[in-house]
Formats: C-alpha cells, structure tokens, sequence
C-alpha cells in the first residue's frame, strides 16, 4: 500500500495594514481592571475600524478576529478588553469622540523563547559582527547570542552588530503552531497556512500575508530572513 502524501506546511509572514491605526493609548483603571483607552488617527487615510488595528502595543482587534486567535495554536498570550476612540462628525465640522468595544491581545514576552529552541543554528546564517576588527561570527546558539548582547551593554570595548539572512527551523519546530514571533532574529510575525485561510474565509479585511521575501519591498527585506525548514515535509 503507498505511504500517504504528506502536505507541506507552509508559513507566510503577517502584515496588518494602517488603513486603520492607533495614535495613542492611555490606560485606565475600570473596576480595579487596567484598560487600554485607544485613540485611533483623526485621517481619513488611517481612520478605518478593520478588525485588526495596526498598532504598535501587539493586537488591538474586535471579537471577530479575536475567535480566530482563539480557534488557532499561538503563543501564549494575556487577554483585556479595549476601547477605541474615533473622531467622528456630528453636525458640520463639528467631531466627538465614538468608543467602540475591542480587545488587547498581548504575547507573553517570556513565551516567545520557546521558539529559539527550534532554530538550528548550525544550518542558520545567523552571524555577529564585531565593531572593532571586522571580524564575522557565526552565532552557534540563542544563548551565544545573547552573551554578544551582553556585552555591548558592558563596559567592554568591543562591540558587535548582528546580521540574520536565513533561519533553518530544526526536528522540533511545532508545525501545529499557526502563529509565532522570533524576536532578535526577525521583525516578522508568522502564520500558518491554516490561519490565513481562517483569516480569509472570515473576509479579515486590510491585512497581507507574504511567504516569499520577494515579495516585501527591499527597505523591508534585511527585518524578514528567508525561513527554511530541516524537514522539508513539515514532519
């Protein structure tokens, strides 16, 4: 009897457009509960409610996109309501401030090093530079990394900048995870091929998703490394 065919994963990385965008957030106390009071762009261009506000304190979005979170294998993440304020017209030029309800998703910071553990650093292109000889350094291992960073905070004279061109996910990558972070070695944040399909039966409007670096404009590239996997079949 032939084997099955096993479906390769792919994963794209996620791009949440600023069509609609917070300027501001302010937090609150409501019944002994901090929450985020967040005042979206009085612009035209940057005032839409999608259902993912492009923001830069993680994931403000309403219950429609929230479900999706909910129904797909992420990292770990903290929960709060939001408020979004926007600059309505009331009558003429006159504007007043509309809340409408939304969520504070945030990654739990110390969750995301679970993901350096299926980085293979041998097959990576993962490499410091130091500041002082020129001299190029693989990094063989996240630790490793995080001693160069060290000691640019010291009072070392040497210093070193990092380079990422490509990082290889080993044996143990998670190919049940639909969404990850790789901070340090990234600005990307990834998706699983399941969770854009989620995102697009849902009609999750002004977002992007991208699996090949050629698509992200040049200035972008160097932020988003070329991703590889050591098992090609996602298994």
């Amino acid at each position: 009897m032939p084997l099955p065919t096993i479906e390769k994963m792919i994963y794209y990385t996620f791009h949440i457009d600023d069509s609609g965008a917070i300027e501001d957030i302010d937090y609150k106390k409501v019944n002994g509960q901090t929450i985020p009071i967040c005042k979206i762009y009085d612009d035209n261009d940057f005032n839409k409610l999608n259902d993912i506000l492009h923001s830069l304190d993680d994931y403000i979005l309403n219950e429609k996109a929230l479900n999706i979170f909910k129904e797909s294998k992420t990292l770990k993440y903290d929960l709060t309501k939001a408020v979004v304020l926007r600059k309505e017209k009331l009558f003429g030029f006159i504007k007043k401030y509309k809340s409408y309800e939304y969520y504070h998703l945030n990654i739990l910071k110390n969750h995301e090093s679970e993901c350096y553990d299926w980085i293979d650093f041998e097959k990576s292109e993962i490499s410091a530079i130091n500041n002082k000889n020129e001299e190029i350094i693989k990094i063989l291992s996240h630790q490793h990394k995080l001693e160069l960073i060290a000691e640019n905070k010291s009072d070392s004279n040497q210093s070193f900048s990092f380079e990422v061109k490509k990082i290889v996910f080993g044996e143990n990558f998670d190919f049940e995870i639909d969404f990850f972070k790789i901070p340090l070695y990234s600005s990307g944040e990834y998706v699983s091929e399941r969770f854009k399909s989620r995102m697009e039966k849902a009609e999750i409007k002004d977002i992007g998703f991208a699996n090949r670096i050629e698509q992200l404009n040049k200035v972008w590239q160097p932020m988003f490394p070329i991703i590889e996997f050591a098992n090609k079949n996602g298994r």
